[in-house]
């Protein structure tokens, strides 16, 4: 007859391990979840104690507000492009720099080398780049006789936002890069081989085998770039502040402007929420976009 092994005390030490974790999750993340829901409803200013219950007045206020709407465009403006420009560039340099011969560990370090960087810096480097006098964009332009292309980049309200998302694509397109690389490694090469016997030309290997291959890659950059831009606001503030007259304002900048400068506590607890959603139906749509890709 068997007996159930009679637990001891070192049956429970993993679970010590996960106490700190727990409080960690619990109080940062769960708690202040809560803590943004529950003040939502509030009129409140962020700092004082007295608040006053006003249901979903803010959320109300939220979905009318034109500005919300703006930076709520251009976040989406800004995503769909960064995103897009971010993989095909990282698709195209991971594929030339598969085919190098030698050079491949240089050429990876030198594209890589902007996502390292800190924000401030880059941000610091293309502030001046865009500089309308004595940038080096603008003198480019003037040096090869281009003098109607010269534009205030990050003065112009029509280009405000364009010249950021050219500065996120330069930053970012160096992780895009490293990912497709990494997964092309692991290709079988026995099969792009044969499909080169068989005289299949570089476009059809890339169409036909290459890029259909990348599905997974494809939806972990799409599902990282997706929360990248709902988070983005390093590089909008460092560049524009949100400006000139808000064109370039993102969600993100948005709810620092509305709580730390403004001073409306419970409006920007609205504002998170309502990012978080965003976010989760992304994310929802992204992993239904996944499901049919993988059947």
């Amino acid at each position: 007859m068997m007996f159930p092994k009679k637990r001891t005390a070192y049956d429970y030490d993993a679970y010590l391990y996960l106490i700190p974790a727990l409080l960690f999750i619990g109080l940062f993340i769960y708690y202040g979840a809560y803590f943004n829901v529950y003040h939502s409803f509030f009129k409140w200013n962020g700092i004082s104690r007295n608040m006053t219950f006003i249901g979903f007045d803010n959320y109300v206020t939220l979905v009318k507000d034109p500005k919300f709407i703006k930076a709520i465009t251009n976040t989406l403006t800004y995503m769909v492009i960064t995103v897009i420009l971010q993989a095909v560039i990282g698709l195209f340099v991971a594929v030339v720099n598969d085919s190098l011969f030698f050079g491949k560990r240089l050429f990876k370090s030198l594209f890589f080398l902007p996502n390292i960087m800190s924000l401030v810096v880059v941000a610091v480097i293309f502030t001046e780049l865009y500089n309308f006098n004595t940038g080096a964009v603008n003198e480019a332009l003037r040096a090869i006789g281009l003098e109607n292309l010269v534009r205030d980049w990050t003065g112009d309200p029509n280009l405000a936002l364009f010249a950021v998302m050219a500065t996120n694509i330069f930053t970012y397109m160096g992780f895009s890069m490293i990912i497709y690389f990494t997964a092309i490694t692991q290709f079988n090469q026995e099969v792009i081989e044969s499909a080169k016997m068989d005289g299949a030309g570089f476009l059809q290997l890339f169409t036909r085998m290459i890029f259909p291959m990348l599905k997974s890659t494809h939806s972990l950059l799409l599902i990282l770039g997706i929360i990248g831009s709902l988070k983005t606001f390093d590089l909008v503030w460092l560049i524009t502040g949100g400006g000139p007259a808000r064109s370039s304002e993102v969600v993100s900048t948005y709810l620092y402007r509305s709580y730390v400068l403004e001073y409306k506590g419970g409006y920007s607890a609205a504002i998170s929420n309502l990012i978080m959603m965003i976010a989760l139906m992304m994310t929802w749509v992204q992993s239904r976009i996944q499901k049919k890709w993988d059947v």
